[in-house]
Formats: C-alpha cells, structure tokens, sequence
C-alpha cells in the first residue's frame, strides 16, 4: 500500500523572533522595540493596540519594511525582510504588501479610479487593465456611482473605501492599516471596519492594525497588546464585531418608533 503523504502544517505569514529597534537621538538611544516574538497566520485579521509611545506604529513599520531592525529576524511569506536591501524591500512590498493609512493619502486631482489604479502603474500594467481592476475594486467597496469623483466630492468614509480600494487592487498578500478609521466619527467607523473586515475574509487576505481605539480591535480576531516596545499580551475574540448583526443607528431606532405610532 502506498503511503498517504501528510498535509504541510501551515505556516505563518508573519514570524518575528527577537525583533529591536533603537533610535539615537542626540546622545540617547530611544529603545522603541525590545525582543519582540510574534506570528500571525494567513488570513488572520490582526490589530496591535497599545497607548501613544507604546511601539504599535514603529512595529508595524518594521513588519511592512518600512523600516530596518535593530537586531532579530523578520520572516514574512518566506522572506527575510532584515536581510533585504532597500531596493528589495520596495519591489517586495510592490509583490506582496497593500496599506491603508488614516489620513486616507489619495491624490486630489485624480479620480477614484485613478487613485485606485496607480499602484498597478508600478507593475507595468497596461492602462485599460488598470482602470478595469481599479473600477471592480470601487464597486466592490459600494463606490460604482463614485468611480469619476475626486476626494473633495467624497465623505471621509468615501474616500476611506477608495483608500481600501486601492490597497486591494494589487491582490496583496497582507494589508497593513494604520489607524484607519482615525479620521472617521464612530457609526463611519463601524461601517468602514466592517467593510475591511469582511472584504479581507471573503478574499483570504491577511490584515494587520494599529489603533488605540478598543471598539476598533473588537473587530480582529487576534489583538496583540503591546507596551514598551515589547508583546505584553495576546487575545482572541471569540465572535469578532464583523461579525454579529449590524446594530441598528438612532434614526431608525427613531423611524421605527415613528411607523408604529
């Protein structure tokens, strides 16, 4: 008989061991990283949280390669991140790495699609695809009656769908978003979260945010907490806020209130 060969255990898509990182300032090292153990798994929807100086933002630089450690190893989809120069950080994030960033970082004079499509330019997509992936990405995002707007002519929760938009279009293998929902009031939050969530597990995608804000980690699986440059705590949410039923907004508490009057 032959044998039966064993499934491959999966393996993480994100593995750091002993990671540092230490800024000099004037004469003083600033210690923003000390020994920093962590994996996350593909398609898991991770958020780092931890209180201003805590470290959040300066690790998820590092796991973006944005930035190069101190010491320690970064493993992700395979690669050693603290081994690669700058140039093969950046054709590595072309191939593997979408961001979200808070402050929603689109180009004014470009159109929704055309904010959507310019990371494909990089890859030497040609212009008709480009625009055809970057119109899929909007509607996908509920954006299809916005394709031809600019972010003066959107809401901030607009623009934010077309910043996520545009970090989906590269069909990467993590998104990283760093408090994406900072600029928002609390129901855009909810609604943009939710929208991140639930496009990031219908596709398989791996999601890693920092945020300070709770009720935005209530939405992740897995919350690591970070203080003093160092992992302090790691957390599962049993039932992640995408998924429980979306709760209903004063006004149609107050239309339902109305109708049965």
């Amino acid at each position: 008989m032959e044998a039966v060969p064993k499934k491959a255990a999966v393996q993480p898509i994100i593995q750091t061991r002993n990671v540092t990182k230490v800024y000099r300032v004037g004469s003083v090292d600033i210690h923003a990283l000390r020994g920093v153990d962590l994996s996350i798994m593909p398609g898991e929807l991770c958020c780092i949280v931890g209180r201003s100086g805590s470290g959040k933002s300066t690790l998820l630089n590092v796991l973006a390669g944005l930035e190069h450690v101190t010491g320690g190893e970064i493993v992700i989809a395979g690669k050693r991140l603290d081994k690669m120069t700058q140039s093969e950080l950046i054709v590595f994030r072309q191939k593997h790495v979408g961001f979200i960033f808070q402050s929603f970082n689109l180009m004014p004079y470009y159109t929704a699609v055309e904010n959507v499509a310019f990371p494909l330019s990089f890859r030497g997509v040609p212009r008709k695809r480009r625009e055809r992936l970057a119109v899929d990405a909007l509607k996908v995002m509920g954006l299809g009656d916005h394709l031809k707007h600019k972010p003066s002519q959107m809401s901030g929760g607009q623009q934010q769908r077309v910043g996520i938009a545009r970090a989906l279009v590269t069909d990467p293998d993590i998104v990283f978003a760093d408090e994406p929902t900072g600029n928002l009031d609390s129901n855009t939050s909810d609604d943009v979260m939710r929208t991140i969530c639930e496009v990031m597990r219908s596709r398989g995608k791996t999601l890693v945010m920092v945020t300070h804000d709770p009720n935005m980690a209530a939405f992740a699986d897995k919350v690591i907490k970070i203080l003093d440059g160092r992992v302090v705590d790691v957390t599962y949410n049993e039932e992640p806020a995408y998924k429980r039923p979306k709760a209903a907004k004063p006004n149609d508490n107050e239309k339902q209130g109305d109708s049965q009057q």
